[in-house]
């Protein structure tokens, strides 16, 4: 199913499976009640809804669903609240094969809450959040993984727990240092971190970030207009050499390389929308899915790219309606020579980017695919169909 699912949204099948390490993130699980109207309400009215359902949500949980759904091996990592909520979203884990083992539980504390409104009018969603003061996780929490279980951490920004996220990544660029010292011909840890709700104290966690979503949310907050603004004026946070993608909503979304070449993807609205809950979600998932897959099957070290050519598949990749024509699996060639990246100075950046891997073409084709996936999702309810999504939902 997961293998129909791809080769209708990239044209070809996935990569072969591998004894893959896992994509770990680390973030927000909460219940999300979840109601469909026909029309947003009006204040102080009463009206019937047409759907209504209890789902797992929150940014890194809805990750680690639309990665297993993809075909990743996800493992969410966050703090659990007790109470009679926690059964349910444990089963829920359990049945997409979420691996939640090192999650700590804080008995004592309830569980965060988002009570969502969908309308099938505007096809809005309108989300109310209630966390009753779940505890954040800890460096110790942190301390108990076994860092060799991953190729990639993906960090949902968030407030509340900048101080901490910035320890665990300043943990990981430790072990990465110390894993090129005594084992260079194994890969490093990449890290991620999605800067989504509107907060200037997401941007120290940029310098340590290989790949950075930035959310139109954030953007507009930080005063920028439309996303090659919006990455212009990241570029002097990030580390040097990192990537930046943003997303847009119905105008696509925009991408910065390692080496600063631009590229760019339509979005693929379905012919009618029936859910946009985690859609955004789902957009983050399927770059983390691609370009991890990209990272394990080119085997490459950090400080040489080889010259030996690396295919993921071998037929076509749909580039954009804009672009008629079409990609070859050259695409996924990593033939390229290293690309020069200065020093960012506006940042104490203490390593270049570790993404030697990201090149035009991959992130091309990354984002594409990523931007046909969440179309594909919003088609549908929840994230079921994600593996077996019929082209019909894509005009």
């Amino acid at each position: 199913m997961i293998s129909s699912f791809y080769e209708r949204i990239v044209g070809a099948s996935p990569p072969s499976e591998m004894n893959k390490p896992k994509i770990l993130c680390v973030g927000l699980v909460c219940l999300d009640i979840v109601q469909t109207c026909k029309v947003f309400p009006s204040e102080d009215s009463d009206i019937r809804c047409i759907d209504y359902r209890w789902q797992r949500g929150g940014n890194a949980s809805n990750n680690c669903t639309v990665l297993s759904k993809l075909g990743s091996y996800p493992e969410f990592f966050g703090t659990l609240g007790g109470g009679h909520h926690l059964n349910f979203l444990k089963d829920d884990m359990h049945k997409y094969s979420i691996d939640f083992s090192h999650c700590p539980v804080v008995d004592s504390a309830g569980c965060p809450t988002s009570t969502v409104i969908l309308s099938l009018n505007t096809g809005s969603r309108t989300i109310f959040h209630y966390n009753p003061n779940l505890p954040e996780l800890t460096p110790d929490d942190f301390e108990k993984l076994n860092l060799d279980d991953y190729s990639w951490i993906h960090f949902e920004g968030r407030r509340c727990n900048v101080p901490r996220i910035l320890t665990f990544m300043q943990s990981i660029e430790c072990y990465n240092e110390n894993l090129k010292a005594t084992s260079p011909n194994k890969q490093t840890i990449t890290v991620s971190v999605e800067l989504e709700k509107a907060s200037s104290e997401l941007l120290d966690l940029l310098p340590y970030a290989d790949v950075a979503f930035i959310s139109k949310d954030f953007a507009c907050d930080r005063g920028f207009s439309n996303m090659s603004e919006t990455i212009r004026n990241i570029a002097r946070d990030v580390k040097s050499g990192a990537t930046i993608i943003c997303a847009w909503g119905d105008r696509g979304a925009m991408a910065r390389t390692p080496d600063s070449t631009i590229v760019q993807s339509p979005a693929f609205p379905p012919k009618k929308i029936v859910d946009s809950l985690g859609a955004g979600d789902t957009f983050t998932a399927a770059i983390l899915h691609y370009l991890n897959n990209v990272k394990l099957s080119s085997g490459m070290k950090d400080k040489n790219i080889t010259e030996d050519v690396v295919d993921i598949n071998n037929d076509k990749v749909l580039l954009s309606k804009e672009d008629n024509t079409s990609m070859t699996s050259d695409c996924y060639n990593l033939t390229q020579k290293k690309p020069t990246i200065e020093h960012n100075k506006n940042i104490e950046s203490l390593e270049y980017s570790k993404t030697e891997f990201i090149n035009q073409s991959v992130l091309q084709a990354a984002v594409t695919f990523a931007c046909r996936t969440a179309g594909a999702k919003i088609g549908f309810r929840g994230y079921d169909d994600l593996q077996c999504s019929p082209i019909e939902f894509i005009s």
